[in-house]
C-alpha cells in the first residue's frame, strides 16, 4: 500500500482521485463491539489506546475519583480515542462497565 502526501501524490508520483480515496476508506472494517465481560476482564495495565498510550486503569481512575462521569469526559481527561479511533469500542465498554459497577455499589 502506498501512502499519499498532502498534495495527493504518492512517493512514486502516482496520484489518487477523491473517488479512489473514498473507496479505500469505505473498505475499512467495521469496529467490533466489545462485550461487558471482555471489558471487565481487561487489566488496569493493559494499553487500550495505542495512539495516546492510555491504559484501562487510566480509563477507570477518573470514573472512580469523580473527575469523569461519562465517555466524553473520560475522553477529555485521558485523550483516549483521540487518534485513529479504533479503541473506541473497548474504551466505551470499559466506561459502561465501570459506571454500572459504580451505580450498583451506590446506596439507594
Amino acid at each position: 500500500m502506498e501512502y499519499m502526501s498532502d498534495t495527493g501524490t504518492s512517493p512514486t508520483g502516482a496520484t489518487a482521485s477523491l473517488a479512489d480515496l473514498r473507496n479505500l476508506l469505505a473498505e475499512e472494517p467495521e469496529l467490533d463491539e466489545v462485550s461487558p465481560q471482555e471489558a471487565a476482564a481487561v487489566t488496569d495495565e493493559t494499553v487500550v489506546c495505542w495512539c495516546n498510550n492510555v491504559t484501562a486503569g487510566e480509563i477507570r481512575t477518573p470514573l472512580h475519583d469523580g473527575t469523569a462521569c461519562d465517555l466524553e469526559s473520560v475522553q477529555r481527561c485521558t485523550r483516549a480515542t483521540g487518534g485513529c479511533g479504533k479503541c473506541l469500542p473497548m474504551v466505551a465498554a470499559i466506561v459502561n462497565v465501570e459506571l454500572s459497577r459504580k451505580e450498583n455499589a451506590s446506596p439507594r
